[in-house]
């Protein structure tokens, strides 16, 4: 089967010798060496792009994984929801003690003291 691409780059070639020829330009005219680099150009990335694209399979296999990883997420989910549902939940504040709120202002000036003489 014909590459639908030599048919359209044997068109543009076509198209661009009757422009040529109508214009009355030379072979070596310094606009058809850039027209010829850009048809450089975009034949390597049209390669490129032809690579780095996936096929509609692996797509769909990525997709259909992707789905798959969503639901055993969902299902995990639900169990540790369910898990949690089981115990109670503790609302009880625990007050801090007196020794604690001593240390940590003690521990607070120390520290205040210790950047205000090192650092300032």
């Amino acid at each position: 089967m014909a590459d639908p691409n030599d048919k359209m780059s044997a068109d543009f070639s076509k198209a661009i010798e009757d422009w040529r020829k109508k214009h009355q330009l030379r072979e070596d005219e310094p606009l058809l060496l850039c027209l010829e680099l850009f048809r450089i150009h975009q034949e390597h990335w049209d390669a490129l792009r032809q690579n780095a694209l996936p096929s509609f399979s692996d797509f769909r296999d990525s997709l259909l994984q992707l789905q798959q990883a969503a639901d055993a997420v969902q299902r995990h989910t639900i169990a540790l929801i369910e898990e949690l549902q089981k115990h109670p939940a503790s609302n009880r504040f625990i007050s801090p003690t007196l020794g604690g709120l001593l240390l940590t202002a003690l521990f607070s000036v120390i520290t205040g003291i210790l950047i205000g003489k090192f650092i300032l």
